[in-house]
């Protein structure tokens, strides 16, 4: 992980970026707890819950998710082995990544959607306007598209929840929701609003 990327990205600076902190699209409100209830509601994750899953995940996306790829046939079994290791709290591999990428439209994005919808307490949603905020730089494909961007990016998050401030930031970020989010939940939200631009 870029070593000014941990100095830059404080819990002090958040908690200041929380207090001024306003939720802009209402509807995330409402789908985000019932995508995070759909899976949590299930034991083990099957085809029929991918399919769906990838489905109300695209429902966050700007493109619609195409099945007329040979990837989804291909790869479906190992996707879902995949996803019931997220679930369960294992590691994923950079392999697992890349394999979720292929299937899911090539995007990092999309899958660490659904993966957090599977398991919110372990992964965090990626995008370009968390890149964006994090980086302060235009967050191109090959940038946002990085699988170690993300692994750097979740051990960043992983950082930030031990420190000394972080549950004042945690309040202050839960205050301001109509649910409870998780630990990553709470900064990401806080990174993809100020990350607009």
């Amino acid at each position: 992980m870029e070593e000014n990327l941990i100095e830059k990205i404080r819990i002090e600076n958040l908690i200041v970026e929380a207090e001024n902190f306003k939720i802009e699209n209402k509807s995330d409100l409402i789908s985000y707890p019932e995508f995070i209830e759909y899976f949590k509601s299930i034991n083990k994750i099957n085809r029929h819950n991918l399919i769906v899953g990838i489905n109300f995940t695209y429902g966050w996306m700007p493109t619609i998710f195409d099945f007329r790829t040979t990837e989804i046939e291909k790869n479906i079994d190992l996707a879902v082995e995949i996803l019931n290791k997220a679930k369960s709290g294992i590691d994923l591999e950079i392999k697992d990544y890349e394999l979720l990428k292929s299937l899911l439209n090539n995007s990092l994005v999309g899958s660490t959607k659904l993966l957090h919808f599977i398991n919110p307490e372990k992964y965090a949603i990626w995008d370009s306007r968390v890149f964006r905020f994090l980086h302060n730089q235009e967050p191109h494909d090959y940038r946002i598209g990085n699988i170690q961007n993300y692994i750097d990016y979740q051990k960043l998050l992983q950082n930030l929840t031990k420190e000394e401030r972080f549950s004042e930031f945690y309040q202050l970020m839960s205050s301001k929701l109509e649910y409870k989010p998780t630990n990553f939940r709470a900064l990401e939200l806080l990174m993809f609003i100020k990350g607009k631009k």
